[in-house]
């Protein structure tokens, strides 16, 4: 009988076992980063040259193409545009802020493109912001042209034809910056 139960334990432990089933689970994944942002062939820093606005009347202006701005951005909840002019929309006396009247000159500017870009000519007197939706149209961009507008400061001849300005000599500028951020 001992034998017997020897044989029977050590068939229990050769007996074959099941066969089971394996997997494995290949977890895939990727991140694309929120991209959101302003583009002109140009550069990053556009030059805007009015020329000389003393041989233009108080009463006319001389506009300026700067090129166009396209806008590209991938995150789904859109993003907000903001523009800002550094002395609102003032040309100043070597860019020092001011309010003399004879240290700055007006200018004005006017964007185009579609989905809501476009603005007609306006002095950039606060900052001005517009939020975008998250769009597919802007995965691939949406451009729109710029223009800036500046006005004469020419005065009537004082005299026998003696040419005169509204403002001092000297170098006026501004700088407009477009701002986008993802929201």
């Amino acid at each position: 009988m001992k034998w017997i139960r020897l044989a029977f334990a050590a068939g229990a432990v050769s007996a074959p076992c099941a066969a089971t089933a394996q997997t494995t689970v290949f977890a895939l994944n990727a991140q694309i980063a929120p991209v959101c942002g302003v583009y002109n062939a140009g550069g990053r820093t556009i030059d805007v040259n009015f020329g000389s606005l003393a041989n233009v009347a108080t009463t006319a202006s001389v506009s300026v193409g700067a090129g166009s701005a396209t806008y590209r951005c991938t995150t789904r909840v859109g993003f907000t545009r903001t523009i800002t002019s550094q002395n609102n929309g003032w040309l100043t006396l070597e860019g020092n802020a001011t309010t003399d009247p004879v240290r700055r000159i007006r200018f004005d500017m006017s964007h185009g493109g579609g989905n809501g870009l476009s603005f007609a000519m306006r002095q950039i007197t606060a900052p001005l912001s517009r939020n975008f939706p998250g769009s597919t149209v802007w995965l691939a961009g949406q451009t729109g042209a710029v223009t800036f507008q500046a006005f004469g400061v020419r005065a009537a001849p004082v005299g026998p034809g003696v040419p005169g300005t509204t403002v001092l000599a000297g170098n006026y500028r501004d700088t407009v910056t477009i701002t986008l951020t993802a929201n």
